[in-house]
C-alpha cells in the first residue's frame, strides 16, 4: 500500500510539472488564425513593373507585449492558383500602404527586412512563395499589417496564422486559439481528473 501511494505520488509530481510546463508556454502565447480575404477594395494600379492592379487587405493592430511574431502563410485561394504573398508592416499609420516603404516586410522563408529579420530581399527578383516569418514587434504599439500579393491581378483568401507572444487588439481577428482562460481551465481538469483517478484507486485497494 506505501509502494503504490508512493508511485501515485511521483505520477502526480511528474504530471503536475509536465502540466505547468505545458501551461506555461501556452499562456505566454496566444495563436491566432486569420482568414484574409482580398478583393477590389483596396487596390493600387501600375505600382508592380509587370503592370496591372495590386490588390491587398490591412489590418490595423496593437500588441499587448513586444517580442517575436511568428507569421505564416499556410495556405491560399487566389486567382488562378498564385502561391506568391507578401506581409508589409507599417508603424506609421499614415503611410501609403503598398506605396510607402514599409517598416518591415516578409516574402517568404529567410526573405526579407525591418523587424529584426536579416535585410535578405531583392526587389521583385524573387521566389514564388507564401511569406512566412519572424517579426519583432514592440508592446503596446499600434501597426498596420498588410497581405498581398505582388502577382499582378489577384485576389481570393489566405489563411494565415500568428503565433504572438501576447494578445492582440484588434476588430480584424478570430478568436484566439486557445483562450488563455480555456487553457488554465484545460489545465485544471487534467490535474483534477487524474487526482480523482487515484483517490478511487487507491480506495478501492483498502
Amino acid at each position: 500500500m506505501y509502494l503504490y501511494i508512493q508511485k501515485v505520488k511521483y505520477l502526480l509530481a511528474t504530471l503536475l510539472s509536465v502540466s505547468l510546463a505545458w501551461g506555461t508556454i501556452q499562456l505566454n502565447n496566444v495563436v491566432y488564425d486569420l482568414i484574409v480575404n482580398i478583393d477590389d477594395t483596396n487596390v493600387v494600379q501600375d505600382f508592380n513593373p509587370e503592370g496591372g492592379a495590386t490588390y491587398y487587405e490591412p489590418l490595423v493592430f496593437t500588441t499587448t507585449a513586444g517580442g517575436d511574431f511568428e507569421f505564416n502563410n499556410y495556405s491560399s485561394k487566389l486567382t488562378n492558383g498564385v502561391t506568391d504573398t507578401s506581409l508589409l508592416i507599417y508603424d506609421n499609420l499614415q503611410a501609403n500602404l503598398i506605396v510607402d516603404e514599409p517598416w518591415a516586410f516578409n516574402d517568404g522563408a529567410g526573405i526579407g527586412f525591418g523587424g529584426g529579420q536579416e535585410n535578405t530581399f531583392q526587389s521583385f527578383d524573387r521566389e514564388s512563395q507564401a511569406f512566412q516569418g519572424t517579426i519583432t514587434l514592440a508592446g503596446d504599439t499600434t501597426y498596420a499589417a498588410v497581405f498581398a500579393s505582388f502577382t499582378p491581378n489577384t485576389m481570393g483568401s489566405m489563411a494565415v496564422r500568428v503565433n504572438a507572444p501576447g494578445q492582440i487588439l484588434t476588430t480584424g481577428f478570430n478568436a484566439p486559439i486557445p483562450e488563455m482562460s480555456d487553457t488554465g481551465l484545460w489545465i485544471a481538469l487534467i490535474i483534477g481528473g487524474f487526482v480523482a483517478f487515484c483517490y478511487f484507486k487507491i480506495r478501492s485497494t483498502l
